[in-house]
């Protein structure tokens, strides 16, 4: 789901709490109007994404791959802060689209486990998910 917010990466990499600029990224920067730490933040997840991306394409092969998103994201534009549904909004409507190829390098070799080792509540779902707080 990244990389809607929280922007949970950073904070994942360093095994710490999330940042208040992390948790509501969005409204930090309306609040706050530092658009440099949001920014970044932001591309910090797109850059946790890639990766797990990059996996794939090197673990596939299609000679076409088609890399996008299912919105795009408003940061103050016009006054708008994220994508709400049905937004016209030209930040929410412009959406990546990357063409590329996939080469199958084995190189990761997913482990299936045959039993959820958990019994996670719906909440506990939606919030690792960024959906919840």
């Amino acid at each position: 789901m990244q990389p809607h917010g929280p922007f949970a990466a950073n904070a994942a990499a360093e095994d710490r709490e999330l940042l208040k600029h992390e948790v509501r990224p969005l409204r930090y920067l309306r609040n706050t109007g530092d658009m440099e730490t949001v920014w970044e933040g932001y591309l910090d997840e797109i850059r946790f994404a890639l990766d797990e991306v990059e996996i794939a394409l090197n673990n596939i092969d299609a000679n076409k791959v088609v890399i996008t998103a299912d919105h795009g994201e408003a940061f103050g534009e016009y006054g708008i802060y994220g994508h709400t549904v049905g937004s016209l909004h030209p930040q929410v409507r412009n959406v990546p689209w990357v063409e590329t190829t996939a080469t199958d390098n084995e190189t990761y070799t997913p482990v299936i486990e045959s039993k959820r080792e958990s019994q996670d509540t719906t909440e506990e779902m939606l919030r690792a998910l960024g959906y919840t707080i």
